[in-house]
């Protein structure tokens, strides 16, 4: 029982939503949008040396996210990462300029700081 119960839990587990300029994707993904966002603005290979997480690690998210997109694979990555790894990989997509776990509705999202809503640009190269 116990081990049906871990692989159904495990494979429920995903990653988490990262979002910029009004697009939202699950990290891991292999939307094209997602892609352009984090693989050919550079933005992962930062993000990554900024979790200091073992290069050898970081090289294997980057593979997963942007050589040879698997979502099963970061996800398989992100699931054995521990709490602390996690927070760290989490805040430096915030340090990036990254929403994580917030999905912008509609035209408008709520910026952090302001009293009320700001609007989505129109477009974006995302």
């Amino acid at each position: 029982m116990i081990s049906i119960l871990a692989v159904l839990t495990g494979g429920c587990a995903s990653t988490f939503l990262v979002s910029k300029d009004c697009k939202t994707y699950f990290f891991g993904s292999d939307e094209e949008g997602l892609h352009r966002m984090l693989c050919d603005t550079g933005d992962l290979r930062d993000i990554l040396a900024d979790t200091r997480l073992p290069h050898d690690l970081q090289e294997r998210f980057y593979e997963a996210q942007c050589i040879d997109p698997s979502y099963e694979d970061v996800k398989a990555l992100y699931a054995a990462l521990t709490p602390e790894q996690k927070r760290a990989m989490k805040f430096s997509f915030q340090k990036r300029g990254y929403d994580v776990n917030y999905k912008p509705i509609g035209n408008y999202r709520y910026g952090y700081g302001y009293s009320g809503p700001e609007f989505c640009p129109p477009d974006s190269d995302y």
